[in-house]
């Protein structure tokens, strides 16, 4: 594991020399072609008789948004899949996934009834990885390559490669939890670059919610379907449903300035999964619209949505 700050490390990988040696390859030419915000609430994982009970009758939109996302990324045939994952939170720098393989079984320990005893085996993306900590080096940005294959997997990754994952390479992105507003936008950048450099074909997905309070527990039955109405607070859902509006208007500048009034609805992981897919496609510049996947909806009282942007151009010029 490498890093590009003073916190004692045990490298035992040359990443310059690894960053090179891919760049080489790639030439320079690598692109976004996919940019998404995905709910990867638990519930989608369960059959579809349960959702409709917990539901009264009516399903979660948000499986069936998960399988039209896919339909788009066949469209596009993305190499590799770059997922900023909502679960996973670092402390003193960003860090990414760069081991070559993840296998193993995974249990949540958040919800283990739910999602338990699951398999996984995914190549990950070490090229991309050394180059996002290459490029982290090079602009002052803290950054991690975390080459462990042991490394503990998050149910966000795992939920999206369930539904979107067809062979590609994968890139699972931490959020760091001691980051602000500019160091998501930073980091977004550096990642931006080194797709670039790498040649590859991205598919970038937020895997997150937007605002991100749950009921009290014992409130928590009264409040299990999928209805906009279960959200935890009227003002939370204006909130939502006034940045969606901005996704679907291509305004992300307003999202961005939105984003310290923002934070009083508790937007999931900091609303890093965004922060760091809008620095990666220009920031403030970034113009592309959003197109709603799935309806907008509660689970337990959080506000879910996926989100599809209609690219214009793979990277900010």
């Amino acid at each position: 594991m490498s890093s590009a700050t003073d916190i004692p490390t045990e490298d035992t990988v040359d990443q310059g020399t690894i960053a090179n040696q891919y760049s080489d390859k790639g030439g320079g030419d690598g692109r976004i072609v996919a940019a998404a915000i995905c709910a990867h609430i638990p519930t989608m994982v369960l059959p579809v008789e349960v959702r409709m009970k917990m539901g009264g009758g009516r399903d979660t939109t948000l499986v069936a948004g998960l399988h039209r996302i896919r339909e788009k990324l066949d469209r596009v045939s993305p190499d590799t899949l770059v997922i900023v994952d909502t679960h996973w939170f670092t402390t003193t720098e960003h860090v990414v996934a760069g081991a070559s393989r993840y296998k193993g079984i995974y249990t949540s320990p958040e919800l283990p009834r739910v999602i338990k005893d699951l398999p996984y085996d995914y190549e990950g993306a070490p090229e991309l990885a050394a180059l996002v900590h290459q490029v982290g080096k090079e602009r002052g940005v803290p950054t991690t390559n975390a080459t462990n294959g042991s490394i503990a997997r998050e149910y966000p990754t795992l939920n999206m490669l369930r539904f979107l994952h067809q062979g590609e390479k994968v890139l699972s992105v931490g959020v760091c939890q001691t980051a602000e507003l500019d160091d998501f936008l930073e980091f977004g950048s550096v990642i931006a670059e080194a797709i670039r450099r790498s040649g590859r074909r991205v598919a970038f997905i937020g895997a997150g919610a937007l605002s991100h309070k749950f009921y009290p527990l014992k409130e928590i039955p009264n409040h299990l379907g999928f209805s906009a109405e279960d959200v935890i607070s009227k003002e939370a859902r204006a909130m939502d449903e006034s940045i969606i509006k901005a996704w679907e208007r291509g305004d992300h500048a307003s999202v961005i300035d939105l984003y310290p009034e923002f934070k009083r609805f508790s937007p999931e992981a900091f609303f890093a999964h965004y922060l760091i897919l809008a620095g990666a496609m220009g920031g403030r510049s970034w113009h592309d619209r959003g197109v709603k996947m799935s309806d907008y909806e509660s689970s337990l009282g959080t506000g879910e949505v996926h989100v599809w942007f209609d690219l214009q151009r793979g990277l900010p010029s």
